[in-house]
């Protein structure tokens, strides 16, 4: 029986605690052995709103996991070209962990598009999908979770009582609006590379 690794992707524009959050319920209640964070220089579903590059983003969620037990990061999506669609990300990381069993984190959100990614009916078989809730997301996701499972046969974790309303649109937007308390929001070491940067329009070195 192979390791029970996690796969969670996103743009990390930035990383913030809601993420290190989530991570690590998912690592403890699903018992996992590792997650891998897999930034995306490109994500096929959203555009990317500006702030930070690729490389930028690779180095916040370096610092914001360093330290962190059952925890890495991964460069599939980071290092090839064009869009970052998750059967990709998934075949390439399949190739590096033949004997893995794989789970893949999901916002509640994201329940409803799921069918619509790239070679759904291949990727949602592959894979349990761990469902976290988020603040807002509408409609009981379990409607949603039983569709899927009949449509493709989808495995779904969900974890009901987890509880989190930091998002990396939040923290950008008080970034713009020159609010303070963002730094609250987000890993101390990522506080401090921001700065150190100058990125989302914080003074370089302030």
């Amino acid at each position: 029986m192979g390791e029970r690794l996690g796969i969670f992707g996103g743009t990390f524009n930035p990383v913030h605690r809601g993420h290190l959050a989530m991570a690590r319920a998912a690592r403890d209640r699903c018992g996992l052995d590792q997650i891998l964070w897999v930034p995306a220089a490109q994500p096929p579903h959203k555009p990317l709103a500006g702030g930070a590059s690729i490389g930028d983003r690779v180095e916040m969620v370096r610092l914001a996991i360093a330290g962190e037990a059952g925890m890495a990061l991964s460069l599939v999506d980071a290092r090839r070209p064009g869009p970052s669609y998750a059967i990709d990300t998934l075949r390439l990381l399949e190739e590096q962990y033949p004997q893995a069993q794989w789970h893949w984190l999901l916002g509640q959100d994201g329940l409803a598009d799921l069918p619509g990614w790239y070679r759904a009916a291949e990727l949602i078989p592959r894979c349990r999908w761990i469902v976290v809730p988020r603040p807002g997301s509408g409609a009981d996701p379990k409607q949603a979770m039983a569709d899927l499972t009949e449509r493709f046969g989808a495995v779904f974790v969900p974890l009901s009582d987890f509880e989190c309303d930091i998002s990396s649109t939040r923290v950008r937007e008080q970034l713009a609006a020159g609010r303070a308390g963002w730094e609250a929001l987000l890993p101390e070491q990522v506080v401090s590379y921001i700065h150190k940067r100058g990125l989302y329009d914080v003074p370089a070195g302030a």
